[in-house]
């Protein structure tokens, strides 16, 4: 029995069932035509968890689910995948196998990405989370690093379809960052660059730059508090345009489990037609269930 039981300790799993239901009110704004409704912002549910392998390792893996709907038709209302992964991490690193927030996401994106749900609307690449992916992430003092590869099993050929490479650096409370993600079947190559953490009195902000070819977008973002303002601008050299989208929002902790955000975001498109532009108002109560 004591040989088993100093066998059994280190197996001890962490599991954890969870659910959050986030819905709110959204009034939207497209060309002077005004639409209030009542909607779900990515509510979810999911189970995680993780155990002890001994030897200084550890196995994880995580199912999320979004569940959404509108109200208007049965297309919107549904059950869709946000996570499906497995991985372990040690004393090397960690190594992930699925869907999740991989490598171009976590380095150039999320560190500008505070909003709750106004962003990625003018950025050249806004990477959430992908899938058919094995990301390795590691570091070392204040340097972190990771690298993705892409593998898709239609495209019927062995090298990867895809990879995503970086790295970053912290400088005091800062951090700076630089990447690229390449996707093989277009032959296209996004390169970006964040810095984080820029402090000035009470007031942090985030500064993300992403270029392919010749098109190019810039994020900023302010963070107050609970408060934040967040800037998209995007040039496209295509059509000579430069749409941008501003952010105003406010996270306000209603007591345990629950919160509220509100947000206010402005889109304009520059294409030289007003009715293409919008303007978006929300109220949002986000409850976690489990």
């Amino acid at each position: 029995m004591a040989v088993a039981g100093s066998v059994a300790t280190p197996m001890a799993a962490q599991a954890e069932v969870y659910a959050s239901a986030r819905v709110g009110i959204e009034n939207l704004d497209t060309g002077g035509v005004s639409d209030l409704g009542v909607k779900s912002f990515a509510s979810r549910f999911g189970a995680k968890g993780e155990t002890d392998l001994g030897n200084g390792m550890t196995g994880f893996g995580r199912y999320e689910w979004d569940v959404d709907f509108d109200g208007s038709t049965d297309a919107t209302n549904d059950i869709k995948l946000r996570h499906r992964y497995v991985g372990v991490k040690g004393d090397f690193g960690s190594v992930t196998i699925g869907q999740a927030y991989h490598t171009f996401y976590n380095f150039l994106v999320g560190p500008v990405d505070n909003p709750w749900w106004g962003s990625g609307y003018n950025m050249v690449s806004y990477t959430g989370r992908t899938d058919n992916a094995i990301t390795y992430a590691g570091g070392s003092g204040m340097v972190s690093f990771g690298a993705t590869a892409y593998f898709v099993q239609e495209a019927n050929e062995d090298a990867p379809d895809g990879y995503e490479i970086a790295a970053s650096f912290g400088i005091g409370d800062m951090t700076l960052a630089g990447g690229i993600q390449h996707v093989e079947v277009i032959d296209n190559d996004v390169v970006g660059f964040t810095l984080s953490g820029i402090g000035a009195g009470p007031v942090t902000f985030g500064v993300g730059y992403q270029q392919n070819d010749d098109d190019d977008s810039l994020t900023i973002e302010a963070l107050f508090g609970n408060a934040y303002v967040h800037v998209e601008s995007i040039n496209i050299d295509a059509d000579d345009s430069n749409p941008i989208s501003i952010t105003l929002g406010y996270t306000q902790s209603l007591g345990r489990n629950t919160t509220m955000w509100y947000e206010v975001v402005s889109a304009d498109a520059d294409s030289g037609n007003s009715d293409d532009d919008a303007t978006a108002v929300r109220a949002v109560l986000k409850y976690d269930i489990l």
